[in-house]
């Protein structure tokens, strides 16, 4: 898949209210950002698959009044984000939701 592909595949998803991610079909590593090969093998046999939105909180910060973190989700991947909600902790339990962004639809995650 080329890289715009991807990006299209990941709106797409998007506005279902589905976080996607890739998995590599050669290697077997899966992740959230797109692109159009592998970090770890660097081969190009990529696959968009759904994730069930569930995650627990691996770090997080404050800034601005809001809080950011990674996310591990149960699929073995992890993402950077906003949080929703107030005081977040390591290995709390998150789903994600989507916002509208200057015409984008972006995930973050909302404590649960």
């Amino acid at each position: 898949m080329k890289l715009d592909e991807i990006y299209e595949e990941y709106n797409k998803h998007f506005s279902m209210g589905i976080l996607p991610f890739t998995k590599c079909m050669n290697c077997g590593k899966v992740y959230y950002y797109p692109r159009d090969s592998c970090p770890v093998c660097g081969k190009g046999d990529l696959k968009i698959m759904q994730s069930t939105g569930h995650g627990t909180v691996y770090s997080y910060t404050k800034f601005n009044n809001g809080f950011y973190g990674i996310i591990s989700f149960s699929e073995g991947f992890r993402a950077y984000m906003d949080i929703s909600g107030n005081n977040p902790g390591i290995g709390m339990e998150v789903e994600i939701k989507f916002k509208k962004i200057k015409d984008n639809l972006l995930p973050y995650a909302e404590l649960r």
